[in-house]
């Protein structure tokens, strides 16, 4: 049986954060209702599955962590009762700090959760405050300490850097600390200020640091935690070695997955289609019968329309943010011509060091990393 990934979306917050562009809302009233109405299309569509086994599953949001233990184990339950589940499946969610107790820990646990993302951002209080987080230091720490009391062994912390006021040695300062609590998995990300959000209404106001103290800190960081057995395998993801997070890797290798909610995406039959961002909608036409309708891609829908990006494009934009890069005989394998011939730009950046060929593939370097949109831009056609 082929392998699947299942990604949830919990699109319900306590706040919204000041950065966050994701598609998400603040009424939790109606977590319960959506749940069921999850549940309901998991149970209608289980039969376009049968064939599949689910090595990974995602809990992501929003934040999953506002379902109270009993909610989740509904959620789980269906899951368990409609899908074939691979032995030592990845079972993810994501949790917000200040949203966390023992009960839904413990409700995880039984449930089959074998690994959770912690988002904590900063160390310091003030910087999660700019942030628009719910949560000081000192509420992720007792958070934390409780999911190891509860069992849990493959733990990821998020955490932010180029924030507001923040320079290379307070970002440092919460890697150092974050190292010192012994996770399994880091994922840092640097701070994108988008259009429609808080801070992008006040984006000329923000003392943010410039792009030369943003690409210092990223090699720092990333030596640093190369140096204390965190390997990069991904642009914003470190893991010990046997920790990369399975279901993400999946999106980056082309894997299929499913994704059931409110504005989540799947990749599913040669398809690649999303749900319309509206709880409400969603949760009325699941209790009606109604399934969602599947909003295709624009390139999936005509097979004459211009697509938005070729399969060949989209290949090495997703294998390219990954340390493995682009492997030279797979890619012939599948297209028929050699990477450099088909991307002759990237000689240019093989010669200035951003970009190496390594045990048969091509790959970022870590500067190269930092500027990939760039590079990626300048050498993909579309």
């Amino acid at each position: 049986m082929k392998n699947l990934g299942l990604y949830i979306h919990i699109p319900f917050c306590k706040k919204k954060c000041n950065y966050c562009d994701f598609y998400s809302c603040t009424n939790v009233d109606n977590i319960k209702r959506y749940i069921k109405s999850i549940c309901k299309q998991l149970t209608i569509e289980a039969p376009l599955y049968k064939d599949y086994t689910f090595d990974t599953i995602f809990i992501g949001g929003g934040t999953p962590s506002l379902i109270d233990g009993e909610v989740f184990k509904l959620l789980a339950d269906a899951i368990k009762d409609n899908f074939s589940l691979k032995e030592g499946f990845e079972f993810s969610i994501e949790a917000n700090p200040g949203t966390i107790t023992k009960e839904k820990l413990v409700a995880y646990k039984e449930s089959g959760v074998n690994r959770i993302s912690i988002g904590l951002q900063s160390t310091f209080d003030n910087e999660l405050a700019t942030l628009g987080r719910i949560h000081n230091y000192d509420t992720f720490v007792k958070n934390y300490s409780m999911a190891r009391e509860c069992g849990f062994g493959n733990i990821n912390i998020d955490i932010m850097y180029a924030l507001p006021e923040q320079n290379k040695g307070r970002f440092l300062e919460t890697l150092k600390r974050v190292i010192e609590l012994n996770p399994e998995h880091i994922s840092a990300y640097s701070l994108k200020i988008e259009d429609n959000t808080p801070f992008g209404k006040i984006k000329s106001s923000l003392a943010l640091p410039d792009e030369d103290e943003e690409y210092d800190t990223y090699l720092s960081m990333c030596e640093i935690l190369s140096k204390n057995s965190y390997l990069q395998y991904e642009i914003s993801n470190f893991s010990k070695k046997g920790y990369e997070c399975k279901h993400n890797l999946k999106y980056w290798q082309s894997e299929e997955y499913i994704g059931i909610g409110p504005s989540a995406h799947s990749f599913f039959n040669g398809e690649r289609y999303s749900y319309i961002s509206n709880v409400d909608e969603y949760i009325l036409e699941l209790e009606e019968e109604i399934l969602p309708i599947k909003l295709l891609e624009e390139s999936d829908k005509n097979e004459h329309a211009s697509p938005k990006i070729s399969k060949i494009d989209e290949y090495v934009m997703l294998k390219m943010r990954l340390a493995s890069g682009v492997d030279s005989k797979e890619f012939k394998a599948i297209f028929g011509v050699e990477f450099i011939e088909a991307y002759p730009q990237i000689k240019i950046y093989l010669n200035t060091g951003h970009v190496i060929f390594e045990n048969g593939a091509y790959k970022f370097t870590p500067k190269g990393f930092f500027v990939s949109n760039y590079i990626l831009t300048e050498i993909l056609s579309f």
